[in-house]
């Protein structure tokens, strides 16, 4: 719910205008012409705010497509980073691994080679 109403809160008191129109509010028979005009000015103007409206969401609805496939193309991008750096990693750790193991055993034959 929140989702949508961020983009529509902006547009709020321009709904609000346009869905509460000044009618003549007598109800004299001789006013009811003019009171339909209204309520056809009204109902046309409403229209048009409804049109601008939408096609506002469609701009909105598209920006937010277009977001949402960059943040995927993001993800992907940093999951494939993510994973060559764990392979990296792996790689490292066995060179590190081997590297303490010849350290050891050359300390070892170094030690040996001076008890003798």
């Amino acid at each position: 719910m929140a989702g949508w109403f961020t983009v529509v809160a902006p547009l709020l008191p321009e709904l609000i205008r346009a869905a509460r129109p000044m009618f003549t509010r007598s109800r004299e028979p001789s006013q009811i012409p003019q009171q339909i005009r209204e309520l056809q000015d009204a109902v046309d103007h409403n229209d048009q705010a409804i049109k601008a409206l939408a096609g506002e969401l469609e701009q909105t609805l598209a920006a937010l497509k277009q977001a949402s496939m960059e943040a995927e193309r993001t993800i992907v991008g940093l999951r494939q980073s993510h994973d060559a750096l764990a392979k990296r990693l792996q790689r490292t750790q066995a060179v590190s691994t081997v590297a303490v193991t010849m350290a050891a055993l050359a300390f070892a034959v170094a030690a040996y080679a001076l008890a003798r």
